[in-house]
């Protein structure tokens, strides 16, 4: 995702030289990308400001993702070095033994048994503590933050990701800015999502249309355009 963001983004820092004949240094990250990605589909309940959410768990349970004793994890083991360390960390040092789980392609294989049995595992200590020990055993992870608690990440906000504006009809409306960042050409957020026929007769007039035709056709129903 982040090189598609990195690619879109040099395109437009070169159709910019080109036009002008200057360069520009182009900034993109991975949270970045992501959050700017994903926002639209999994982060509505974030998007209406002072609006109180009371639901902040997933809807799904997908792989990577393991409750533990107070919260959520994301741990990943799929080299072999990476598996090992994790069933000594996890108290299960017999598992690596095991004929299901022997390779990548097994631990692929047999997805679901291994699954299961390291979520049983991690439900056993806290968070804090299974992402100390697994650091420490060199198992990737991870904690996994509530959509609010993304929204006050410090390096969400270091990152200046979000913004917010005033909707005419929904009010203060939260948002993830473009994931690249142009040191020249510095995006704006200038207008709101329109309301249903906002610019009607500005985009019909552009378009080479007079005033009395714009006019015709709304008496026709052919087109509306809000007040």
């Amino acid at each position: 995702l982040t090189g598609i963001v990195t690619a879109q983004a040099v395109t437009s820092a070169l159709f910019h030289k080109l036009k002008t004949g200057e360069g520009q240094h182009v900034r993109v990250s991975m949270l970045d990308a992501v959050v700017n990605f994903l926002w639209s589909s999994d982060m509505g309940s974030q998007t209406f400001v002072g609006q109180t959410v009371s639901q902040q768990r997933a809807a799904t349970f997908i792989d990577l993702i393991y409750e533990t004793k107070t919260t959520y994890i994301s741990v990943s083991a799929m080299a072999n070095k990476q598996w090992l360390a994790l069933c000594t960390a996890v108290g299960h040092p017999e598992w690596q033994d095991d004929e299901r789980f022997k390779t990548p392609a097994l631990r692929d294989q047999n997805a679901n048994e291994r699954l299961e049995m390291t979520q049983a595992a991690l439900l056993s200590r806290s968070a804090e503590d299974w992402l100390e020990r697994l650091e420490a055993a060199g198992v990737p992870c991870a904690p996994v933050l509530t959509r609010s608690q993304m929204v006050d990440h410090p390096q969400v906000l270091a990152n200046d990701l979000l913004f917010t504006s005033q909707h005419p009809v929904a009010g203060e409306i939260r948002q993830a800015r473009p994931a690249a960042r142009f040191s020249k050409t510095p995006l704006e957020t200038r207008l709101p999502a329109p309301k249903h026929g906002e610019h009607t007769r500005e985009i019909l007039l552009a378009a080479g249309m007079s005033d009395d035709q714009v006019a015709e056709l709304l008496t026709a129903g052919a087109i509306h355009a809000s007040d």
